[in-house]
């Protein structure tokens, strides 16, 4: 999945594109997207050196355009700009209508990178809150901050599908159902179960599918990539 850089210039002058350090729009994606390093990933660093991972095969750590100089520059100043978090909500706040389509207001979380900390996990659901005529979607393998952030009263906005994704090539995350009924969601690479991602059929494009963003759809199945 490559991240090509298609903002308008009116869009990368704004003072909050600035602050965050840009988005991203990978070529598969309907919209916007925002990344962080790869290597900046707490559970996924650990899986990246495991064997059948979903991370032993990382796009984004090992292949394609996030290795490019000026695409590491702009996923560090992302990271940078998380240190004060609290700014970072308010600018993503603003920053995001600017970048979405009315006719389609879909945005994702995390092409690259993962969720830092349980205070960022509550940060993005701020922001999903704030934005309820914006569809977000966040997969993640940081089980523990999700697990945490359900433990001390957090709740799961209606408008973001948050998935949990799978470790390991070819199996399918377990879903309790007090998970479930807490509005969360799964993915897995591999498993044949649930709605299996047809992107490649299309040129690698998600096209007209929004499977991804939809808490109808309990599991979505990528193939190895």
């Amino acid at each position: 999945m490559a991240t090509v850089p298609k903002a308008p210039a009116w869009l990368t002058r704004d003072p909050d594109w600035q602050f965050v350090g840009g988005l991203s729009m990978p070529s598969k994606m309907p919209g916007y997207a925002y990344s962080l390093p790869a290597a900046d990933c707490v559970t996924g660093g650990k899986l990246r050196e495991v064997s059948g991972s979903t991370c032993s095969h990382c796009y984004a750590f090992k292949r394609g355009n996030y290795r490019f100089v000026n695409v590491q520059k702009c996923l560090e100043r992302r990271r940078e700009s998380l240190a004060d978090l609290d700014a970072w909500t308010a600018a993503m706040i603003r920053l995001i209508p600017r970048a979405v389509t009315i006719a389609d207001p879909v945005f994702r979380w995390h092409d690259s990178g993962d969720v830092q900390s349980v205070a960022h996990l509550e940060a993005l659901c701020k922001i999903a809150w704030s934005l309820p005529m914006v569809r977000f979607w966040l997969p993640t393998r940081e089980y523990p901050f999700v697990r945490d952030y359900l433990a001390q009263g957090g709740q799961i906005p209606a408008n973001l599908t948050l998935r949990l994704s799978a470790a390991m090539v070819g199996t399918a995350v377990a879903m309790r159902p007090d998970l479930v009924s807490r509005g969360l969601q799964s993915s897995s690479v591999g498993a044949g179960v649930g709605s299996i991602c047809e992107a490649h059929t299309r040129g690698n494009s998600c096209g007209p599918c929004r499977a991804c963003w939809s808490k109808d759809v309990a599991n979505v199945d990528y193939p190895l990539h």
